[in-house]
């Protein structure tokens, strides 16, 4: 039987996809790629959904003409989804143009045909040769602690063709497996190999920040990092601007390669009994939530025109990022420049294990949230809008507030913020649209979208 493999794109970039097409077909592919492919009479939906579930593959063309296509979106969310819930279907996004990736499908590795459309395409049929349909759907990490997970890892390792020793109990140096293998010049390398279990938790800049430490002790060129989590937007920045030595195989990249073993998934995560097989809801509610969360504030116009939008678009994500474990918020209302504005203050008492440190950290027994919807040639976040918040921060409040604002600080708040965390020992961070987006896809994901402000912080810190 022919690996189906399903390309999801906009119809203006028809014409890529068409050579596209013709140039898998040379692989022996059964493509699926079209809404040509659903009959007069069938349910749209129920087409899609069959064609990805069917599929070894999805292919997403990046381009930015679907970056607007609301097919192209429900598609993408459909394989986003199939994918969180351990289908094996491979997620292989393309870039054609200069357009960006979207925050959905970071940290998927993608193949770039927009300045070379061959070399693009010989990475992607690679990829492609790697991908394997299995029979057998992934359940769930309940059944692991840290052994098993790291039994896990050194069977996989093995048989990625690694040569891998255990690090002796007796000398744990904070890495769990070395790697011997040869660079491109042919001379000995040595790797060093940390994995990470993890129930709910992150990976953290902090634990970044160790495994960077350790290569310096260690004198190693690399060190991969293997975890059922994921990093956040933060966590990844970090690693391109300050460890691009360190590599890491996140939950979905550890449970792709998984799939190409079959016996190693049969071994880690037996059988269940079969049940009847419930079709698969493409969109489910909580997605659809999440979704038109993002939509309001990606629609909300810039500056005095979309302030009080602005805020009661900011207000309802926050609520349904935070309450709970945060308490309901408080309003207060004040002007500034003309415009009755709102500020969020939210009881901060629950024993969540990040709001918590925040509390114990900056006396935060309260969370401030201001909302600055500054268009892009108006007014700016720089250290007037610092000395505000500093003054609004008092001991009954606490030390730590949030702005919120899809404008970036320039240089004079910047500046004032170190000082204000030098001078009062208040910390003030700047959360913008994308970070918004990032904690509603976690929240979406069942991971705690606080860790997002985690890493914010860890980043002040680590650039102070």
């Amino acid at each position: 039987m022919k690996k189906r493999v399903f390309i999801s794109y906009s119809y203006q970039d028809k014409e890529f996809v068409e050579w596209l097409k013709t140039e898998l077909q040379g692989l022996g592919l059964e493509i699926w790629y079209d809404k040509a492919e659903i009959q007069v009479g069938d349910s749209i939906k129920t087409k899609v959904n069959e064609g990805i579930q069917s599929s070894s593959a999805f292919i997403l063309v990046l381009s930015n003409s679907s970056k607007n296509s609301d097919w192209v979106r429900y598609e993408m969310n459909s394989a986003l989804l199939l994918n969180a819930i351990k289908k094996g279907v491979a997620i292989l996004p393309i870039k054609i143009d200069d357009s960006t990736i979207p925050s959905d499908l970071s940290g998927y590795l993608y193949a770039d045909f927009s300045t070379n459309r061959e070399q693009g395409l010989e990475i992607l049929k690679r990829s492609l040769l790697r991908v394997n349909k299995v029979d057998y759907e992934f359940q769930d990490w309940s059944g692991f602690d840290g052994r098993k997970f790291e039994d896990l890892i050194f069977d996989l390792l093995n048989s990625e063709g690694f040569k891998v020793q255990r690090t002796p109990p007796t000398r744990d140096g904070g890495y769990d497996f070395i790697a011997k293998t040869e660079n491109v010049f042919g001379s000995p390398e040595k790797i060093i190999i940390e994995s990470k279990f993890y129930k709910s938790q992150k990976i953290s800049i902090d634990i970044l920040r160790r495994l960077y430490g350790i290569a310096s002790i260690e004198k190693v060129n690399k060190v991969l990092l293997i975890t059922n989590s994921e990093l956040t937007s933060s966590s990844r920045n970090f690693l391109v601007h300050s460890a691009s030595n360190i590599i890491v195989w996140e939950g979905h990249e550890l449970i792709r390669r998984l799939f190409s073993f079959p016996d190693l998934v049969e071994k880690y995560f037996p059988k269940r009994e079969p049940t009847k097989k419930e079709p698969l809801k493409l969109v489910d509610p909580e997605l659809q939530k999440v979704q038109g969360l993002i939509k309001k504030l990606d629609n909300c116009p810039e500056g005095k025109d979309g302030w009080k939008q602005y805020e009661d678009i900011c207000l309802e994500i926050l609520n349904y990022l935070f309450v709970p474990p945060l308490g309901e918020p408080k309003i207060q209302s004040r002007r500034e420049s003309g415009i009755d504005i709102r500020d969020a203050i939210y009881p901060n008492r629950n024993s969540n294990e990040n709001w918590k440190f925040i509390r114990d950290d900056y006396d935060a027994k309260y969370i401030v949230f201001e909302f600055k919807n500054y268009s892009e040639n108006g007014s700016e976040i720089d250290k007037q809008v610092l000395l505000q918040i500093d003054d609004y921060l008092k001991k009954t409040i606490g030390r730590f507030g949030i702005i919120c604002s899809k404008k970036l600080p320039n240089k004079s708040g910047l500046e004032k913020r170190k000082d204000v965390f030098i001078e009062h020992n208040k910390l003030v961070l700047f959360v913008n649209n994308e970070d918004l987006k990032e904690m509603l896809l976690r929240k979406h994901k069942k991971m705690d979208p606080s860790d997002v402000i985690i890493d914010l912080i860890d980043d002040f810190n680590l650039k102070f």
